[in-house]
């Protein structure tokens, strides 16, 4: 069936870039786009339907390069806190018969909130990780394969894993904070997410694609690293992915151990560099103003060996942290993507984040541009996952697309549609959702789904999962004490 959207604007791919269509039309048979341009256009396929946007931005499908898919704890820690991770006792982390603080039902709960939140954002495409905050080593219970079945289940194209690593962290009973350090748990949890790997494949799924996930570089050896890049080749060159340099603390503790190395340089001597592999973060490298360490051969590494990064302003705000700067890798020949790494997976909220930041850093008005962070959530995150045929809107690419609605009267009159969409309006001006040729959006709402229902069961969890933080706490502290309102609370 041909189906036919009349958009107010149409952001089209034209001779090599995006250009907005007035009054444009795109016509997508099944899964494909089989034509862009002008409404009433005699070259234009008669489509079976119509969907009216008018006084709507019709775009190709936003790539979330880098999300967290489940209830975020990190909000807990927006205004206070000093640490990097959450206090995971030590007991817990030794006793693997130690039950996690959520049951099968809630990592069921937290998956389908993720995946509906994500799609309602308009993100059509998304690599989800989940927190490693509250596990050991590797993933517990069934929460890859929950959002891989809350994935398929309301339409997304989703790429999944299970983290895995060398080093995990915890905290004494005194405070003290350690890791521990174990080959074989390391090399167990690979073989786990090798495992949903397999899973996904034999699914025969094109929505859902696994990829590798070591969940932080600096807790896996080299060993482990080189590992991760052996197994993705022989899975066809899997897309892989790490958290790297997010901490000023991780920076520091390596240049302890490597004073004439960068970690940049570190990466590429072992092999962790290529076009298949993505950088989440990549904050502090030689040159960011915290390290005191003077610009070195870092930018040009990445951009010759064609690694991608994902920025995420978002959470690294929250933290006090500055990545320095978008324009800047950019500049370098780097190929950037943008994640929601925290709640909410806002997109829209993110480039303009992203861009105002970097011009309130680099102290101009011409870096942090719309063509260039509205690339970041489009062609950017297509390339990082390997993926031409995503990201744009042009014949025989997949329709993917977000239709997001700027009619309303809080945002104003429109001068540059593309503006309007980046600089005022928010993801819940999202409207309509099409992944696959498939309308899983509209109006507003996820098909299929109760949302009040969704949120309720959310709820549950989200309270279950801060009163087990609270009973991890090591001062003993009650809920208020670890966790107190942004603004105090009045009670009668």
């Amino acid at each position: 069936m041909k189906t036919g959207i009349n958009g107010e604007w149409v952001v089209a791919w034209v001779d090599g870039k995006h250009q907005v269509i007035n009054k444009g039309t795109v016509v997508f048979e099944n899964e494909e786009v089989i034509f862009v341009g002008f409404q009433g256009d005699p070259n234009s396929p008669v489509p079976d339907k119509i969907i009216d946007a008018s006084g709507k931005i019709v775009s190709p499908g936003l790539i979330n390069l880098h999300c967290i898919a489940n209830l975020d704890l990190q909000l807990l820690k927006m205004d206070s806190g000093d640490g990097e991770a959450f206090p995971k006792p030590k007991h817990f982390v030794m006793n693997e018969m130690e039950p996690s603080l959520w049951t099968d039902q809630d990592f069921i709960n937290s998956a389908e909130f993720s995946v509906a939140t994500l799609l309602k954002s308009g993100s059509t495409s998304f690599a989800s990780v989940t927190s490693s905050a509250t596990k050991r080593w590797s993933e517990a219970g069934p929460e890859p394969y929950a959002l891989a079945e809350a994935s398929e289940k309301m339409g997304a194209r989703a790429w999944v894993a299970a983290f895995f690593q060398e080093g995990c962290s915890y905290t004494d009973t005194d405070g003290s904070v350690g890791i521990i350090w174990d080959s074989k748990k390391g090399q167990y949890a690979l073989d786990k997410s090798l495992d949903l790997i397999k899973y996904l494949k034999v699914k025969d799924n094109e929505l859902l694609t696994g990829f590798l996930f070591p969940a932080r570089t600096d807790r896996c050896s080299d060993d482990l690293l080189r590992e991760t890049i052996k197994q993705s080749k022989r899975f066809g060159n899997l897309h892989v992915r790490s958290h790297f340099s997010e901490y000023l603390t991780e920076y520091r503790e390596f240049k302890s151990r490597n004073p004439k190395r960068t970690m940049i340089e570190w990466l590429d001597d072992v092999g962790f560099l290529g076009p298949n592999v993505c950088l989440t973060h990549c904050i502090y490298i030689a040159g960011h103003s915290d390290t005191g360490e003077e610009a070195k051969d870092d930018l040009s590494i990445l951009a010759n060996s064609e690694t991608s990064v994902c920025h995420c302003p978002l959470v690294i705000s929250r933290a006090g942290a500055v990545f320095e700067s978008f324009s800047r890798y950019i500049g370098a020949g780097i190929n950037m993507g943008i994640g929601t790494d925290t709640f909410p997976p806002d997109l829209i909220e993110e480039i303009r984040l992203a861009a105002l930041l970097n011009k309130a850093l680099d102290r101009s008005r011409n870096v942090g541009t719309i063509e260039e962070i509205y690339n970041a959530i489009t062609i950017g995150g297509a390339k990082a996952l390997g993926r031409e045929d995503l990201g744009r809107l042009a014949v025989g690419c997949k329709a993917d697309i977000s239709i997001f609605d700027l009619s309303g009267l809080a945002l104003g009159v429109i001068d540059d549609p593309m503006r309007t969409l980046i600089h005022i309006a928010t993801g819940r001006d999202c409207d309509t959702v099409i992944v696959n040729g498939k309308v899983v959006v509209e109006a507003g709402h996820v098909n299929g789904i109760d949302e009040s229902e969704l949120k309720n069961r959310a709820q549950t969890s989200w309270l279950k999962y801060k009163t087990g933080i609270v009973s991890w706490d090591w001062r003993g502290r009650d809920i208020d004490q670890m966790f107190p309102p942004s603004i105090s609370n009045f009670n009668n």
